[in-house]
């Protein structure tokens, strides 16, 4: 079976890597896309600062997100908290209510 390499984004468009679309077995010349790629390349070479995004018709270069250590679970909740504060509030003890 044929296969070409397509470009993997995430939901919000930023590029996660290369992977395969493989080619129909009833249709030559039409490829089955994995969900999210683009047959466009990004850009070979970018800032450290910034990373590829997809915006719907090009590669667009932008900040590059902060990535928590993946390895440290308490680090990644710590960083989901931060960013989410009505979330984090609902973790707070609540004082108990008089009926």
């Amino acid at each position: 079976m044929a296969t070409k390499t397509v470009y993997q984004t995430d939901a919000a468009g930023m590029y996660r890597g290369p992977t395969d679309a493989d080619e129909s077995p009833l249709e030559p010349g039409v490829w089955h896309l994995p969900s999210g790629t683009i047959e466009t390349p990004p850009p070979e070479a970018w800032p450290e600062d910034q990373w590829p995004r997809w915006n719907g018709v090009r590669w667009e270069l932008v900040v590059k997100p902060a990535m928590p250590n993946p390895a440290d679970p308490v680090a990644k909740l710590a960083a989901f908290l931060s960013e989410n504060p009505d979330v984090a509030a609902l973790l707070e003890p609540q004082e108990p209510s008089e009926a």
